[in-house]
């Protein structure tokens, strides 16, 4: 019985514990629910703040990349500045890379700017065109001289006899050469520069192959005068075919190397043909070498049987070839009078020159055998547009000089290019212009002259000193009507009186017409070019004589004279403002 009691008091206790916990676990529950209802109240109101801190922080990103990208493009503009002096000083081969880097970058921002068309952006591309154009340059002459420091001339008998290798080109100058090469190929087109460095390639390895293999054959018929004895003995050639077959062996083995070089000769031949003013100078070179060696061409024709006198008709070929190539050089030039498309707009040296005379240069370097062509074709006989010329008659001038034929040949290809060159001038609309186009031209001709050409056209010199001074003298007059304003006499009735200087609108007006006229002036003219430096500070230097004389003397008199009670109206320059101006000019900008 006490323990049935017992347990009955523990059943109420647990009961009572029982009663206990679930109100705890009510509690409890009550409180999580409170919990919940707050975490749900507290989420609602950090998500938005989470996604507003999302977008600000997407905007600052964007703001940062924003900003980059405008530092980057301000930093176009200064560009010009930081790599011109890289790109002009030219290449060293242990810098090449750099020197691409930096031809990259002016690229990258001639691109971006030119997408984004900015008006404050034109000149500054301008200016990365000619430093572009420049390091293109930069690039094909150092193509040219690492290849030409590459193909220095060998003796191929030194390396046959001893078993070796003809040595090549090294990796590493190989590797820049193709590097450079391919740079050159699609950098090339891409800034509308067509790149020689193909022609370069051309010119310089068969240079080289011709030659040595001259020195090849040269070693040849010097081992043979080295003999000891002064008449060939029987026996002493190479054993290697037996006497009966030495002959048809000799025959034999020659006849496909001859076609090959007769056949060689004709394409190049026609090529010439196709390409006369270009090409010439290719027949120029073989003539030479054919003529140098004609006594063993024709001998080593004679023993391989060849009646056919493919080596006379291959050197008569050429020469007509090049015959014909001096007067249509002058039919060409004249050809240009009717073509204006290519006139430049800034009045700068037209390319005909520059072409014409780059011609004339590489004439001089086949001087004897050009002079013996004209005397061929006869004094005077270039002028004559022929599309046939019969060159074989005898055309050549009994008493003359070499070199006055060569002379009087120079003298008319210019005189065609003057007349061309006053042909184009025409079709420039401005006086200033055309005044500025003709100075250059000529200014470059006789500057070539004096430099390349004295001693052939040293007579004709002053005749081209006096059309600078013609058309520099020219322009200036374009001048007048501004420097008018300055002056305080007129004439009027045929007499010369006195402006009436004490009336201050007088003074105004002159003021005023001045800065109007000068300032229309200042504006077209800078953007006509004088690339020569020496020429552009001359003309500079002689609109300064007249200019700041007059307007010195000009301001000194009336700013002091109370013309108006708001003088900086009218007086919008000082001298030394005025004088940076000119100072501007002719630089073929437009800003």
């Amino acid at each position: 019985m006490d323990r049935l009691d017992e347990e009955s008091a523990d059943l109420d206790f647990l009961e009572e514990n029982l009663k206990k916990t679930e109100a705890l676990t009510e509690k409890m529950t009550g409180m999580l629910n409170v919990f919940d209802d707050r975490l749900v109240r507290l989420e609602a109101s950090i998500l938005p703040i989470h996604k507003s801190t999302q977008t600000l922080t997407k905007l600052e990103d964007n703001i940062d990349k924003t900003r980059n990208g405008v530092l980057e493009i301000i930093g176009f503009f200064d560009l010009v500045e930081r790599e011109e002096m890289t790109i002009k000083k030219g290449i060293n081969e242990s810098e090449l890379e750099c020197y691409l880097n930096s031809i990259g970058k002016c690229k990258k921002a001639m691109e971006v700017l030119g997408g984004m068309r900015l008006k404050s952006s034109e000149k500054v591309i301008g200016q990365l065109k000619q430093i572009l154009k420049a390091g293109m340059l930069q690039l094909e002459e150092h193509f040219r001289l690492c290849l030409t420091n590459r193909s220095n001339t060998i003796e191929p008998l030194s390396y046959i006899t001893k078993n070796l290798d003809i040595p090549g080109i090294p990796n590493g100058p190989l590797q820049n050469l193709a590097t450079l090469s391919s740079y050159l190929a699609t950098s090339g087109p891409e800034l509308g520069y067509n790149s020689d460095f193909v022609k370069a390639y051309i010119e310089v390895r068969s240079n080289y192959l011709a030659k040595s293999l001259n020195l090849l054959a040269q070693g040849s018929i010097s081992t043979a005068e080295k003999r000891s004895t002064l008449v060939y003995e029987k026996g002493t050639s190479d054993k290697i075919l037996p006497p009966g077959s030495v002959m048809s062996g000799f025959r034999g083995a020659i006849q496909m190397p001859l076609d090959n070089y007769i056949e060689t000769g004709r394409t190049l031949n026609n090529r010439v043909k196709k390409n006369m003013q270009t090409d010439v100078f290719l027949a120029f070179d073989m003539m030479e070498s054919l003529n140098k060696n004609s006594g063993s061409f024709e001998e080593v024709f004679r023993l391989a049987g060849k009646k056919d006198s493919s080596y006379g008709d291959l050197l008569h070929s050429l020469r007509a070839a090049a015959l014909r190539s001096f007067p249509e050089f002058i039919d060409e030039i004249k050809n240009h009078r009717t073509k204006t498309t290519n006139l430049p707009n800034d009045g700068t040296v037209h390319e005909l020159t520059s072409t014409t005379l780059q011609h004339l240069k590489r004439l001089t370097d086949y001087q004897e055998i050009v002079e013996t062509m004209l005397l061929t074709l006869g004094d005077g006989n270039w002028n004559v547009s022929e599309k046939e010329p019969n060159f074989s008659r005898d055309r050549t001038v009994r008493g003359m000089s070499a070199n006055a034929i060569l002379q009087h040949y120079f003298a008319d290809v210019l005189e065609s290019l003057t007349i061309t060159l006053d042909f184009k001038a025409k079709s420039y609309k401005k006086t200033a212009l055309t005044c500025i186009f003709l100075l250059n031209n000529y200014h470059y001709v006789l500057k070539s002259i004096r430099t390349q050409f004295f001693s052939i056209l040293e007579e004709i010199g002053y005749k081209y000193e006096k059309m600078v001074k013609r058309y520099n003298d020219g322009y200036l007059d374009t001048w007048k009507p501004c420097f008018a304003n300055l002056m305080d006499s007129v004439v009027r009735g045929g007499t010369l009186k006195t402006a009436l200087s004490n009336e201050k609108g007088n003074v105004k007006e002159k003021f005023k017409n001045f800065n109007t006229e000068f300032e229309e002036m200042y504006k077209v003219h800078k953007g006509y070019a004088i690339p020569d430096l020496e020429l552009r500070s001359q003309v500079i230097k002689d609109i300064k004589m007249v200019l700041m004389p007059m307007y010195i003397r000009f301001l000194e008199k009336h700013q002091q004279s109370e013309f108006s009670k708001n003088p900086t109206k009218y007086i919008k320059y000082d001298p030394q403002s005025l004088e940076n101006l000119v100072n501007r000019l002719f630089d073929g900008s437009i800003n």
